[in-house]
């Protein structure tokens, strides 16, 4: 199950992504360039996923780094949220950065508690652990969470069948995961970043 997870999840972050030395110089830098820093972000954004599915590692990192500048100048905004849960989706492009991938995530869920990015936090903070790291019981609390929280969102409909997923006897998860995968009610709106 877990091999099948690995491609289910590279598929959710790219539509996810498609719906997401730090002194006083840099600060300054942001209070007169946001706008270009953004352009920027977009312009690798845009480089990096014609590369895909076989993600160019160095626009990764380098969009990364300027993702991370853009959300220290402006740790509230919201479009720092949806940049932020693509820093984490990109993080797991790299070995071993998953932990890092879901400190970005509890980030996005502690400051933006409440909005659509906060339960998109705790989703994919649910993929990584059950995925990547293979702790199901985590990401069965990251899910149960999302289901308490956000009962409404759409993505708590989705935690829900992976919670029955994730509890179901291994020989149907095949099964249930191509048909979660090839469900319509189970595609998440694309995130959209807009320089406006």
């Amino acid at each position: 199950m877990k091999r099948l997870l690995r491609p289910a999840v590279f598929l959710l972050a790219v539509v996810m992504w498609q719906c997401g030395g730090r002194g006083n110089q840099m600060e300054e830098e942001m209070d007169d360039e946001p706008t270009a820093l953004l352009e920027e972000i977009l312009r690798i954004e845009d480089q990096l996923l014609a590369t895909m599915p076989m993600a160019d590692t160095a626009l990764a990192a380098d969009l990364i780094q300027k993702i991370n500048r853009y959300t220290t100048a402006l740790p509230y905004d919201t479009l720092s949220a949806q940049l932020m849960i693509k820093a984490a989706n990109l993080l797991l492009l790299f070995p071993d950065q998953e932990v890092d991938a879901l400190r970005q995530l509890q980030i996005v869920h502690t400051r933006f508690a409440g909005q659509n990015f906060g339960a998109q936090a705790l989703f994919l903070a649910g993929m990584i652990y059950d995925n990547n790291l293979r702790q199901p019981q985590q990401a069965i609390k990251m899910w149960q969470q999302l289901i308490e929280q956000y009962p409404g969102h759409p993505l708590a409909a989705q935690a829900a069948t992976l919670l029955k997923i994730t509890d179901e006897d291994p020989s149907n998860d095949i099964e249930l995961i191509e048909k979660w995968l090839n469900d319509p009610k189970n595609k998440t709106n694309q995130i959209q970043v807009q320089t406006e």
